[in-house]
């Protein structure tokens, strides 16, 4: 993963995820939702966070290869406004959610830049995932609304 130094003030109103490292989409408090394959480099967001707790909920469900279910990860990547990695949490789903949780103090308002990724290959894959932040976070819409899991197609046709 390389190191993202993400510039610039955060602005609002934008309600789909960023494929641009430099120019990511704000978080919303709540649950933020979008599909990922691994035809993109990844999903750029940022969010301001503290003082206090924030508690941060990842989900990752899988779209499967040709109607099947294939064990896949999720990579999410966390890093601050001066590029250090805070955090790297894979979650790996085969067919099913997977749910992970991490959480943090801290001690003074700060951007938050966090990076998704799928694993890479020769097939398409991906999956839906869930971004819910809670705690001290600046309120904003959450993105994906009415974002659904999507799936990949059977190999032949009923």
């Amino acid at each position: 993963m390389r190191l993202l130094l993400c510039v610039g003030a955060l602005t609002g109103g934008v309600s789909a995820q960023s494929t641009d490292p430099h120019h990511p989409t704000v978080l919303g408090a709540g649950v933020n939702r979008a599909n990922i394959t691994n035809d993109v480099r990844g999903h750029y967001y940022a969010f301001m966070a503290g003082p206090g707790h924030v508690d941060v909920e990842l989900a990752f469900k899988e779209m499967g290869v040709f109607g099947r279910p294939l064990p896949q990860h999720l990579n999410f990547d966390f890093w601050n406004a001066d590029g250090v990695r805070l955090s790297h949490i894979e979650v790996l789903s085969q067919g099913n959610v997977v749910r992970r949780h991490t959480d943090a103090d801290l001690p003074a308002r700060q951007r938050i830049n966090l990076a998704v990724s799928t694993q890479w290959g020769a097939i398409k894959v991906g999956g839906y995932y869930e971004v819910e932040l809670k705690g001290a976070v600046e309120a904003a819409a959450p993105v994906g609304a009415d974002v659904k899991p999507a799936g990949s197609g059977p190999l032949v046709r009923p």
